[in-house]
């Protein structure tokens, strides 16, 4: 019956179909609207790159200029080197952690205790990164902050972490993690909430033992989900910027300079726009290919694309 009523509904003329959801139309506008202006019309700019376009009356072609100037730019590289490294840190210390805490949350008996933790470890990522570049500036401050006070008190000199190049990725890590953490952590709850119990009651009958059924039944029941949060990360590994805009300095720039700050300085503060869009393009296509890439290899391991 369904069927033929959808093959009737397919039969009448496309216009009396949107008619008749117009409303919900309606309620899609505002979002299509906000795509169309920030998301598509600005790709027009794009072949700004090829040209000197900038803070100057006229703007002419300049081919591929711009380009062969990124590829012989040492603070280009240097930039670029830095957003691998701190992407990669990132997915290789913060993607597990979500999970873990997911995990550990699950196995709570105490309904308040899961929605109190949940609540705790989630408040954090709806900081802006300037609260929580403010909040991390103040605790490793090294004349008032309690990191630093902490070491004085074991009898060591402060340390200006901020200021160290030694310290500022791990700072970059850690506050990433803790921001993060919750929100990911909550994706990974919901979906372990879809694990039917029933699996863990036959798994127990079977003998199987608590890390048995977590390897087993937990994580495979939930493995498009991890794949799914894993392709998300890594389709925007190389778009850090507002977090490393509010933490870093000019004593760090060789660690903690990033391509988008990089586009920042020499689009926004220097006015060179055609090479600011020239390295923004550069980036969005290798960030492009990660995610294709990721794509591909997840519809090996689930049998089926993502995207």
């Amino acid at each position: 019956m369904d069927k033929n009523k959808n093959a009737i509904e397919k039969e009448k003329p496309f216009f009396l179909r949107v008619k008749k959801q117009k409303l919900l139309l309606l309620m899609l506008l505002p979002g299509m609207i906000w795509y169309l202006l920030f998301k598509y019309l600005p790709m027009l700019g794009l072949g700004l790159a090829f040209t000197d376009y900038g803070f100057r009356a006229n703007v002419s072609f300049i081919g591929l200029d711009n380009f062969k100037r990124l590829f012989t730019s040492s603070i280009f590289w240097s930039a670029f080197r830095n957003t691998l490294l701190l992407s990669f840190y990132n997915i290789v210390f913060y993607f597990p952690v979500p999970l873990i805490v997911a995990l550990l949350i699950n196995e709570l008996k105490s309904f308040r205790a899961k929605k109190t933790i949940q609540f705790l470890i989630y408040i954090p990522y709806f900081f802006s990164w300037v609260v929580v570049g403010s909040i991390f500036v103040n605790l490793l401050s090294p004349s008032s902050g309690p990191v630093n006070a902490f070491i004085k008190a074991l009898g060591g000199e402060p340390i200006y972490f901020m200021a160290d190049p030694n310290y500022f990725r791990g700072i970059i890590v850690s506050s990433y993690i803790w921001r993060q953490m919750g929100y990911g952590a909550v994706i990974f709850i919901a979906a372990l909430t879809t694990v039917d119990p029933q699996l863990y009651e036959a798994a127990m009958i079977d003998g199987c033992g608590h890390w048995g059924r977590m390897l087993h039944i937990t994580l495979p029941s939930i493995k498009s989900t991890i794949v799914t949060m894993l392709l998300l990360n890594l389709s925007h590994v190389l778009m850090i910027f507002e977090q490393v805009l509010v933490m870093y300095n000019a004593a760090v720039y060789d660690v903690a300079d990033v391509l988008q700050t990089y586009v920042y300085r020499e689009g926004i503060l220097a006015g060179d726009m055609g090479y600011s869009i020239a390295v923004g393009m550069f980036t969005s296509i290798i960030s492009l290919i990660l995610v294709l890439s990721t794509n591909k290899i997840s519809s090996k391991l689930l049998e089926e694309p993502i995207l």
